[in-house]
């Protein structure tokens, strides 16, 4: 019965080429937004046609932001890839592992919770999702906030108390980063 039950258990792949996930990271005194790309991901469902769980993996060297010309766009992304930041040479990846989703009602939206893995520093995550089903495809929609800080995106590699301007940039940087998901799976 337990092997039938399984059997039944679908399991969507992420399009990586239709996704995408948008970042924001404006504050008054400026910021800068951008998207990133996957390397891949993926969405189960249970026997009884419920989303149950999903595991991306984010390409932080794909990281671009948007919000310049290209020679202004190049020294943000450089940037972001350095170790205060993204060190992404040494975490050239981040994982999403979604283990709970959650219908609200009868209704399209749903609780999602997890954990994001970036730095190599793990920290739960929640949202509100929109996942509609229609045939083969599953698209999935939803709009976020982490907090920078709590996986050491600090603008300063090792933080030292007496580096006045560095610890004065890292207070002008919001420590939300807006996220917005807009996915696309199919079977």
């Amino acid at each position: 019965m337990f092997q039938l039950a399984a059997n039944a258990q679908q399991t969507y792949q992420l399009d990586i080429k239709k996704s995408k996930i948008l970042w924001d990271a404006r504050k008054t005194m400026g910021g800068h937004y951008g998207y990133l790309l996957f390397n891949s991901g993926s969405l189960s469902y249970s026997a009884g046609g419920e989303p149950m769980g999903a595991a991306f993996s984010l390409d932080m060297n794909s990281m671009k932001s948007t919000d310049h010309n290209p020679d202004g766009n190049k020294k943000v992304d450089d940037r972001l890839k350095t170790d205060g930041f993204f060190a992404t040479v040494k975490y050239p990846s981040a994982i999403i592992n979604i283990k709970k989703i959650m219908r609200v009602g009868q209704s399209t939206t749903f609780k999602v919770a997890g954990e994001l893995t970036m730095k190599g520093i793990t920290n739960p995550i929640e949202f509100t999702a929109i996942i509609k089903k229609k045939g083969n495809i599953v698209n999935a929609a939803a709009e976020t906030k982490i907090d920078r800080v709590k996986w050491h995106i600090d603008f300063q590699p090792k933080p030292k108390s007496w580096d006045f301007i560095a610890a004065l940039t890292d207070k002008i940087i919001t420590d939300e980063i807006g996220v917005s998901l807009n996915l696309v799976f199919t079977k």
